[in-house]
Formats: C-alpha cells, structure tokens, sequence
C-alpha cells in the first residue's frame, strides 16, 4: 500500500500531469465540476456566488469572498490570520528548527532555500492547511513593508495527509515563494507559501518596497496550499487560545506584536 501512495504522490506531481492540469481546470468546460466539487468538500454555499457565475473550476477554487463575511480583527498590535484554514502545527523554532507535520522538523534555511536569518531562530512559527474547501486568497496580517521576496522552484507534491506521510522533507521540496516582511517598528515576519496538487501556482500581488496594509489581499493560491508563518524572536505573542488542529478563518486574531516606545 505504500508503494501505491508513493507512486500516486509522484505521478500527480509530474510536470506534464501538472500542465494538462492547470489547461483542463481553467476550461469553461470545467464548470460542470464545481457544483460536484461544492458537494463533494461541503463548501460553504453562504459564502459563494451562483455556481453558473465562475467562469471554471480554477476560477472558483480561488473565488472571492464579501469583506463582511471575514472582519479584520482590529487593534494596533493584533496580527490578523492571513488565510482560512487548520492549523497543522505551532511553536517555537528551537535550534532553528520547526515541526510541520507528523512530527517531521525542519531547519529554516532549508524552507527558505539556504539563507540562514539569525533573528527567527527561536521565532514563532505557525503552519496553516487550506484544504478544498477554504477560501483560498492570502491577506496581509499585519502592516508591513516587503522588504524581500523569492520564487524556489520545486515539486508539487499534495499537502494533505497522504503528501505529508508519504513523501519525506515535502515542504522543503515542494514549490514556494517566501517573502520577508519589517513592521513600522522595525520587527520582521516571514510568509512562506507552498503550493501542491499538480498545478501548485501562487499569485502574490505586491511589489518589493511596497508598504501593506492589514487585511489587503496579497496573493491567491490555485489549487493545494498551506501558509508558514514564522516571527522574529522576541516579537510576537500569540494568542492563547491558539491550538493545534484549530479551525481559523482569515481576518481572526491570532497574536499581537511587542511594541517598544
């Protein structure tokens, strides 16, 4: 059975698998998927427009939402969850390392394709899943300026329960973009986005330099996703209630910067 999973995995992960991927999906004749896809992953019908109004199955994964339905969590100092989605894992980066899924750790450096920033080690991290379901745009958290952003190419292995047992470092495998981020106070932030499933593009829509303020959309995911969020030591405190296998939705709370005078 595992032999079966692994060459599943590797097949859907395939380039040219993702390419016919990518083309049947944004077909208008992919529309006739989204009314089984709404039923087969209990979308949120509250949430969508008509199903007849998308004009594919791409369209609709990376749908829109009304702001009302997603309330920034207001406050200074409150970090907003960027996306909706499980929280797979939390904690401290201790000895430069996370844990991500199934007890698999790894170094920074490693997610971020080599470069080694100092100032995360013993930082906050949080791993966020959007399964099939969730609303699947990236908001800002927190006002920021970019002040770094990188593409690493890679794999687009699925980010569920079957990519994360089966293939082994897929987070630092997979493809990916992370863009560092410096608050008015001088404090940074890292947001790692990992694509999966085949196709695994990410859409970020920002410039470098640019300044972002909380809630504004800076990117979307089509198909297969999860969100890395990692803080500077000693500058972000999460919220209490935060746990792991939590259900969040993008806008709530979940944590606040330190701020010194």
């Amino acid at each position: 059975m595992s032999l079966l999973k692994k060459v599943a995995v590797h097949s859907i992960s395939r380039k040219s698998f993702g390419k016919a991927f990518d083309i049947a999906l944004r077909s208008r004749f992919s529309k006739v998927l989204i009314k089984p896809y709404i039923k087969l992953y209990k979308v949120n019908r509250s949430e969508i427009r008509p199903p007849k109004e998308y004009k594919s199955l791409t369209d609709f994964f990376s749908r829109d939402i009304c702001p009302s339905l997603r309330p920034i969590a207001p406050g200074q100092n409150v970090v907003a969850s960027p996306v909706d989605g499980k929280i797979a894992d939390l904690g401290y980066a201790k000895e430069n390392k996370i844990i991500l899924a199934k007890n698999n750790s790894y170094s920074i450096p490693e997610l971020l394709s080599g470069q080694d920033l100092e100032e995360f080690r013993n930082g906050f991290y949080l791993n966020i899943y959007l399964s099939p379901r969730n609303y699947h745009r990236i908001h800002m958290p927190y006002p920021a300026k970019v002040i770094q952003h990188k593409y690493i190419p890679g794999k687009v292995f699925p980010v569920n329960n079957l990519g994360i047992t089966t293939i082994k470092d897929l987070f630092a495998k997979n493809r990916r973009t992370y863009t560092l981020f410096q608050t008015p106070h001088g404090h940074k932030f890292i947001l790692i986005k990992v694509g999966a499933l085949g196709v695994g593009k990410i859409v970020s829509n920002f410039t470098l330099g640019q300044e972002i303020q909380k809630g504004m959309e800076i990117g979307r995911f089509e198909f297969g996703s999860t969100i890395i969020m990692i803080f500077q030591r000693d500058s972000f405190i999460p919220d209490k209630n935060l746990l792991a296998n939590m259900e969040i939705k993008m806008g709530q709370p979940i944590g606040s910067i330190l701020q010194y005078e």
